[in-house]
């Protein structure tokens, strides 16, 4: 890993063979970029790749850019933290991410990174896993993401990290939550408030993201594409409960409750 002026200095001092190379490729150091080099039987021996401000840009970046394999980061700069290459390492997770449960064919293959030592593991893992929920749940097509499948999504998180889970409907919804049962008492599927509770320490920290799975809008004024995208109406609830699970993963002192009113 190396800064643009890194690498400048770095290609100054290496062998003429390096910098034929260099030349051959039209390489330019850019944030993001990368560029292979070959051991003497012809196979990679390694890669630099270069990073600037925007750590998690650039860890996307490079990851895409970089033959398909299992990676590590070296630091040619010591002074590169610990924070910065965990921020490259989420870069290159986030890149990574594919949506793919409707496609017959396999996702295409992946490239994979060696979580570098200094990094906070637990950390970087409740990130990655918060970020891909909320990424699936907004990708879901609405007859699949109803207040059900949210439900469901809860329910799932509450048993795999041992909160408590609670959800109001029917009569008790009514009258304790009117307004959320009259937005959703026409649909096919009933609204719901959901209440997810985790952690007995530390501050309280609150959560409300909304949960309308699907915007119909009462008078349809929006253009038909518009409408399509009414999907992602849901993009509150996905927030918060992806914000959920990666704070519950990261271990933190927090005493949690999230509440996503679905319709």
């Amino acid at each position: 890993l190396m800064l643009k002026d890194e690498f400048t200095n770095w290609l100054a001092r290496t062998n003429n063979i390096r910098k034929a190379w260099v030349t051959a490729q039209g390489f330019v150091a850019k944030p993001g970029k990368t560029i292979t080099f070959a051991a003497v039987d012809g196979q990679i021996d390694f890669a630099i790749g270069i990073y600037g401000g925007h750590a998690v840009w650039d860890g996307a970046l490079i990851a895409a850019n970089l033959p398909i394999g299992q990676w590590q980061f070296v630091r040619h700069n010591k002074n590169l933290s610990d924070q910065s290459l965990e921020s490259l390492a989420l870069g290159w997770g986030l890149g990574q991410y594919r949506f793919h449960q409707y496609r017959a064919t396999p996702p295409a293959p992946i490239n994979f990174l060696i979580i570098p030592t200094g990094v906070h593991i637990r950390r970087l893992r409740g990130q990655l896993r918060g970020i891909y929920l909320c990424r699936d749940l907004i990708n879901q097509p609405p007859n699949h993401m109803t207040p059900t499948a949210i439900e469901e999504v809860m329910v799932s998180l509450a048993k795999s990290y041992k909160a408590r889970m609670k959800t109001y409907s029917g009569k008790t919804l009514e009258s304790g939550f009117p307004a959320i049962h009259t937005v959703g008492r026409a649909a096919e599927i009933t609204p719901r408030l959901l209440d997810l509770r985790w952690g007995t320490t530390g501050p309280k920290i609150t959560l409300i993201g909304k949960g309308i799975t699907f915007d119909s809008g009462g008078l349809d004024l929006k253009p038909s594409k518009a409408m399509e995208m009414m999907k992602k109406d849901m993009g509150g609830a996905a927030t918060v409960l992806g914000l959920a699970a990666a704070l519950m993963e990261s271990g933190l002192d927090i005493q949690l409750r999230v509440l996503v009113a679905a319709a």
